[in-house]
């Protein structure tokens, strides 16, 4: 397929030069020539399971041969299944969840039942944030180049330093509605959120009866070794947002949150979703709970995250300045512009994805073999040298 074809219908949102991929299978694609990649980029983390999984793809196949579209408003036995089983993987004594289609929509959900729950208006997020493109989202989202081309984005939100819970402090109030985190900043470079950081958050929200939203759009779903980022701390929040790998490839977000966030609200018709909680989503998401529990995906994916940062550490370069990460969610800080490595490694049959002008993120699918990552590894090492 030539360029002029692939973009003359196209928005001229996204670039024209992105391979044209055809197939995937674990954690491999091939492009329309026929060419073979390890596939480092995982739909920006969405390909947690693995590209074409089996279990996932049978789900949703099962579904969609048996459905007539309801919305989330109409009870159904699979969307029950789905919740029911996601319910032991939260954070909360009781749960309820919101269903989307996507992280923005789930961060938007976020950020109105906190306004909607405490009836206050400000929105406090991070330096490096990045919670989405749509106007709430992109209004919690730090970098410049997303947002001054929208500007002006919502009122009432503002940003402090991550990591730096006295910078939080200066800026929170009364009026503060909700501070949002990402657990682990993806976007802004694959920076860990801090133990004692987040129990001082914590702590600051209680003093401002503020709620906490944890971001895990990127880092959940088995991604840091856990199924949620957040396990790895013992601050909790109010609202947690999921996306991405949590279909497994289908179309989801989720916006879960204390179940007594509303107790004294009647909060019937004020936010809905057409397609939120469609059943083949809710199959590919039942789907991918239950592989992530019969592959023990969370304890492979900490070995393989544990073995990749080692051996990436070991690299006989002075170009890497540093790397860090958690789990399969690993960042290589360069001293030296990103583009050309990731450049070479793509024509080297690697793909990853390029983070700011000198960082290179990595979020293979956690099916990755110990054989692919050191094929990774070994290419890297060579571009490098």
């Amino acid at each position: 397929m030539n360029e002029e074809s692939r973009t003359k219908n196209e928005s001229g949102f996204y670039s024209p030069n992105a391979l044209s991929v055809v197939k995937g299978e674990g954690a491999l694609v091939w492009d329309s020539h026929g060419n073979k990649y390890i596939d480092c980029v995982g739909g920006h983390g969405v390909a947690n399971v693995g590209h074409a999984n089996e279990k996932v793809s049978a789900a949703v196949k099962s579904t969609w041969g048996n459905y007539a579209f309801a919305t989330a408003r109409h009870p159904h036995e699979i969307r029950e299944k789905f919740l029911a089983k996601l319910s032991e993987k939260m954070p909360f004594e009781k749960s309820k969840f919101f269903l989307s289609n996507s992280g923005a929509e789930s961060v938007e959900a976020a950020l109105k039942f906190a306004r909607l729950a405490t009836g206050k208006s400000k929105i406090l997020a991070a330096k490096r944030s990045f919670h989405g493109r749509t106007f709430g989202a992109l209004s919690a989202t730090w970098r410049p180049e997303f947002r001054e081309p929208f500007e002006p984005l919502l009122p009432n939100f503002d940003f402090f330093a991550f990591n730096k819970a006295e910078s939080l402090a200066k800026k929170i109030d009364s009026e503060t509605a909700a501070v949002i985190l990402e657990t682990v900043q993806g976007e802004g470079g694959v920076h860990i959120a801090e133990e004692e950081f987040l129990a001082e958050v914590r702590k600051i929200c209680d003093q401002n009866n503020t709620l906490l939203i944890l971001d895990e759009v990127q880092s959940g779903v088995c991604r840091s070794g856990k199924f949620l980022a957040l396990e790895h701390f013992s601050a909790k929040p109010d609202i947690v947002c999921l996306a991405k790998a949590l279909g497994g490839g289908y179309p989801i977000g989720l916006t879960a949150f204390r179940a007594d966030l509303f107790e004294e609200k009647n909060i019937r018709g004020l936010h809905a979703s057409t397609f939120g909680g469609n059943l083949p989503a809710c199959a590919a998401g039942l789907a991918v709970l239950e592989f992530c529990e019969e592959e023990n995906l969370c304890e492979k994916t900490r070995v393989k995250g544990d073995f990749l940062k080692q051996e990436l550490e070991k690299l006989p370069t002075e170009k890497i300045r540093e790397i860090r990460g958690i789990g399969l969610m690993l960042a290589i800080e360069l001293k030296i512009p990103a583009k050309e490595i990731v450049e070479k490694l793509q024509q080297e049959g690697v793909l990853v994805l390029p983070t700011g002008p000198k960082i290179i993120r990595l979020l293979p699918p956690l099916v990755i073999t110990e054989e692919e990552l050191k094929t990774v590894v070994e290419k890297l090492k060579s571009i490098l040298a």
